[in-house]
């Protein structure tokens, strides 16, 4: 910055330190600051207007205000946990081969030898046949 341009810088921020407004100027700002006092009393926004009913509910309270309040909270929460949690997506898995039938048969010969000394043994003694068993 040269020092023409530094120079009349410096005489204009000397002249606007002994500029001030008039008086009308304070009067317009104190009528405008009145006016949007007023406008947010008449045009409450939603916020605002829901926090002083919560404070007017809560003003006269007694514990019952204060139960019912929890309760309904509760109850909010509940319900919405209840209808809005995601639900679990889980199919399940079902083996869906078929069954194959395998027909399974002892034929040892230990087995057939101890069913043959039963039925002769039960038959020298006279009875009746019995069951083999398996050993």
């Amino acid at each position: 910055m040269n020092d023409d341009n530094f120079q009349s810088l410096r005489n204009l921020i000397s002249l606007k330190r002994h500029e001030q407004p008039d008086d009308a100027y304070f009067d317009e700002l104190l009528e405008e600051f009145h006016r949007r006092q007023q406008q947010d009393h008449l045009n409450p926004s939603l916020h605002k207007e829901i926090s002083e009913r919560v404070s007017a509910w809560f003003a006269n309270t007694s514990r019952w205000n204060y139960v019912m309040g929890a309760g309904a909270a509760y109850a909010i929460v509940f319900f919405a946990v209840i209808f809005f949690w995601p639900k679990p997506d889980v199919t399940p898995v079902l083996n869906t081969a078929p069954i194959q039938h395998q027909l399974q048969v002892e034929a040892t010969d230990e087995l057939g030898e101890k069913a043959l000394e039963a039925s002769e043994a039960n038959k020298a003694s006279g009875g009746e046949l019995a069951e083999p068993q398996a050993y």
